[in-house]
């Protein structure tokens, strides 16, 4: 497998040489057919030039030995980026889906972790301003009043720590302004919708600029029972951010900024797509039998009364950051978060009027980080070097209740006479303790050739404790009571029922003690200003983690080990064809050991109840391009496309969704398409009087996928590609914006989750087509 990859990278390679060759002749065609080229761009270019913090330095996306995907806050408002999981309009390789449970997952080439807890660990993990948000739960709202985002591809362990094996998403939020400017987007479009943002920013004094922004996202509903008159999908989320900058010295430098948002929208039903008989034998409800499956419409759903079916999340996140210039090449920096997040979800998760899976999710977040760094440069600028520490320490609470009593597992103990299990509450309490120390250092080799090697220590405590509960109307221990011949109150009521070995009622109080190396090694080559050609080789590691379920037994809980993934990578980054076009280009190949997974295990009376587990070996092979092209003023061209092979490469026995034992060995992974590409382009012309026109499309594609490792047609997740328009009017210098918009403009039906939750097979459709105008104002 190697010696492909490595054949693979010789082709890479030899067209990189001929990128690097071809365009000399262009690049001495005189610059003057064109205007006066925009701030950031280079004389005779098209192409705006992106300063990014990927390497913790500013420096052009273009010498970053590394695969980065960096779009500026202008460009991903036009194309109506505002949330992370919008970032696939943008970002080759990079996929979300909603797991169900109001925990979002994200993607980056095929390596993600499937897990609906509130405490899960992402492998994507996402920053503003370099500050994590330590869960993937609290990113809602990282889209906010942008300088730009960076997308960093590949085990990004050493500057960004453990849980970023799939890469890290870095939001650079926009700062104070030296001059006083202020502004407003008002949005309205189908449903309702009504977006409203606006921000002030400029100095207060010599030293001291402030910025205040806010938004606040609303409409009406957008989903529609197909069995009875009734709506859900209502809007109601506001956020704000608040950034002082202050520079009382010129070696001193001082950023705080306080993020808050809070979500009242209702949450989504999922489309049933079968029933299946959980349990075995015994009750199996004859309404959900009858219950038709929903329509392939984006909009048809169905949901039950049980719960409120709508969010109450609050999230508030203070950061602190001083920058210290010890000299003229040294700058000390200490970045201080802390970050509180309270969560109220109610979620339908069988796509029925019945109970069968009806959650109410309450939970809350407390984190801290704090990181400390010295950088410096070396041989005169021509190298640089940083050292640094980081400390973590979270702590998240977590009760799921769950209503179940249409549920064949709500009537295992029918056979003894009691009545059906009304509801089996889950309850996870975990706290994440990480040290770590860090180095990095770059060092030219010759002129045009240069080094890279880092490493990061880390040392993690989890500790977690769960069980289940007995509540409701106590049939559950009961049962347990009753089937094992145990004396009646041995499960008290609202306590825990978890069964230890010996069947009794117990609760798992565990502790996974873990330290890892990350590294990264690499050679870049860079023959002039407009090419580079590099190499990496890169070691990063996912935390080992217990999951909150609804565990009936104390071996459940048993955690899953870190997971590692070494990545190896060569790419390109060539400006072309007279500094008008960028194409960027690389190939990958990662190496997983004990990829974290969800399986499941059978547990008796319930039968296939989930668990944690590790795939002993896997791997992902893949390519990715990227290419922007400006030929000529007023028209952008940009796409990119990444095709994935993945593939568990040992033999590795489980059970699928619906309970079968399987041999995962040679199955690709589930939610992992193997093509996925997106496009974007829009052209501006002079209309006269200090006025541009524009009219613009956006389209991303995704190729077929299933939601488990051995493929079942009921879980498929089809092909499918979204278009989006624009088109309006504008201010030449910036300052107003008008824009009619559709997104989904073909109304396709598509969907990227497909699951098995308890009885009922179900899928999470996305929006159906949408139009509206937008309409910016900046005053300066």
């Amino acid at each position: 497998m190697r010696k492909l990859f490595l054949r693979s990278s010789s082709v890479l390679a030899l067209g990189a040489a001929a990128l690097v060759a071809a365009p000399s002749a262009a690049q001495e065609q005189p610059s003057g057919a064109g205007p006066s080229p925009a701030s950031g761009q280079e004389e005779g270019s098209f192409l705006a030039e992106i300063i990014v913090t990927a390497q913790k330095r500013s420096e052009s996306s273009n010498r970053v030995p590394i695969s980065i995907t960096a779009e500026s806050g202008v460009e991903l408002a036009k194309i109506g980026v505002t949330d992370v999981q919008a970032l696939v309009k943008v970002t080759p390789g990079f996929n979300a889906i909603d797991s169900g449970y109001g925990t979002p997952v994200y993607f980056l080439r095929g390596i993600g972790f499937f897990d609906s807890s509130l405490a899960a660990k992402p492998t994507v993990s996402v920053y503003i301003d370099e500050a994590p948000i330590p869960f993937s739960i609290m990113t809602t709202g990282a889209s906010f009043d942008l300088e730009r985002v960076e997308v960093l591809k590949g085990p990004q362990g050493i500057l960004f720590g453990q849980n970023a094996t799939g890469g890290a998403i870095n939001y650079v939020a926009a700062k104070p302004t030296s001059d006083f400017e202020a502004g407003m987007q008002v949005g309205y479009g189908r449903f309702n919708r009504l977006d409203l943002e606006g921000y002030a920013s400029g100095p207060v004094s010599d030293t001291l600029g402030v910025r205040l922004a806010v938004r606040h996202e609303g409409g009406d509903a957008w989903q529609k029972s197909f069995t009875r008159d009734d709506e859900l999908g209502r809007r109601d989320f506001t956020q704000g951010r608040l950034t002082l900058a202050w520079e009382p010295d010129p070696a001193l430098r001082v950023n705080f900024q306080l993020n808050a948002n809070k979500d009242r929208s209702d949450t989504q039903a999922p489309q049933l797509v079968a029933p299946f008989r959980q349990s075995a034998g015994g009750y199996f409800s004859p309404a959900l039998q009858a219950y038709p499956a929903a329509p392939e419409n984006n909009r048809a759903a169905d949901w039950g009364s049980t719960v409120p079916l709508r969010r109450d999340n609050h999230m508030v996140q203070g950061t602190l950051r001083l920058d210290y210039d010890i000299s003229d090449t040294i700058t000390v920096t200490s970045l201080s978060s802390y970050a509180t997040f309270e969560q109220l979800y109610g979620q339908d998760g069988d796509g029925t009027s019945l109970q069968l899976t009806d959650l109410l999710i309450s939970g809350d977040i407390d984190s801290f980080t704090q990181e400390l760094r010295v950088a410096g440069s070396l041989m005169g600028d021509r190298g640089n070097w940083l050292l640094g520490g980081n400390y973590e320490h979270s702590k998240a609470n977590e009760l799921v209740r769950q209503f179940l009593s249409e549920q064949t597992s709500g009537h295992v103990f029918d056979r003894l006479g009691l009545p059906a299990i009304t509801e089996v509450p889950q309850r996870g309490n975990t706290k994440y303790v990480s040290k770590a120390v860090f180095g990095n250092v770059a060092f030219p080799l010759a002129d045009t050739l240069s080094a890279t090697a880092g490493a990061r220590y880390t040392k993690t405590d989890v500790d977690f404790q769960g069980c289940i509960l007995n509540a409701g109307n106590g049939t559950y221990g009961k049962g347990f009571e009753a089937n094992f011949g145990l004396p009646a109150g041995t499960f008290p009521l609202n306590a825990c029922a978890t069964l230890d070995a010996t069947n009794r009622p117990a609760e798992f109080d565990g502790t996974l003690p873990e330290d890892n190396v990350s590294w990264r090694t690499g050679l870049e080559w860079a023959p002039n200003a407009d090419h580079l050609l590099y190499g990496n080789i890169s070691r990063g590691y996912k935390v080992g983690s217990f999951a909150n379920l609804p565990a009936s037994t104390l071996a459940q809980y048993q955690p899953v080990k870190q997971e590692e993934v070494t990545g190896y990578e060569i790419g390109f980054k060539s400006r072309v064809a007279g500094r008008t076009m960028q194409v960027n280009g690389a190939l990958f190949l990662y190496d997983y050991t004990d990829k974290q997974l969800k399986g499941r295990t059978i547990v008796p009376i319930f039968g296939p109840l989930e668990a944690m587990v590790n795939v002993p070996k896997s791997q992902v092979k893949g390519a990715e391009i990227e290419v922007t092209w400006a030929p000529v003023e007023g028209l952008r061209l940009k796409g990119g496309a990444t095709y994935l092979d993945t593939e568990v490469t040992r033999s590795f026995l489980n059970y699928t969704a619906f309970g079968a034992q399987a041999d995962f060995k040679g199955s690709r992974f589930p939610f992992t398409p193997r093509w996925q590409g997106n496009a974007d382009a829009e052209y501006q012309w002079p209309v006269g009087a200090g006025k541009d026109a524009f009219v613009g499309a956006s389209y991303i594609y995704r190729s077929g996928t299933n939601g488990d490792f051995i493929p079942d047609p009921r879980l498929a997740i089809d092909s499918y590609g979204l278009l989006d328009l624009r088109v309006g009017l504008q201010d030449a210098a910036g300052d107003w914006r008008v824009s009619l918009y559709g997104r989904n403009v073909t109304n396709e039906y598509y969907y990227q989750t497909a699951v098995r939750r308890g009885d009922a097979i179900v899928r999470y459709a996305g929006m159906p087509v949408t139009y509206g105008v937008t309409a910016s104002i900046r005053f300066h």
